[in-house]
């Protein structure tokens, strides 16, 4: 993870939980937790919970992003 600005990856990741909704995209696995993550509404759940989210809402068809 790197960027050519500071802080771009954080202004990355708010537009992508800002599109999530209107693609019907309803999990984003950041993998590591943070403070700052927290601070954007992330929290930690089981595996077991995350392959459940994932059988929910995965979709074998690609469509691009509005």
């Amino acid at each position: 993870m790197f960027s050519r600005e500071r802080d771009a990856s954080k202004v990355a990741l708010a537009h992508l939980v800002e599109i999530c909704p209107r693609n019907g995209i309803a999990v984003i696995d950041c993998q590591l937790a943070s403070h700052h993550l927290q601070s954007l509404g992330s929290r930690a759940i089981a595996r077991s919970q995350f392959q459940s989210l994932l059988r929910e809402h995965v979709e074998m068809t690609a469509r691009p992003l509005a």
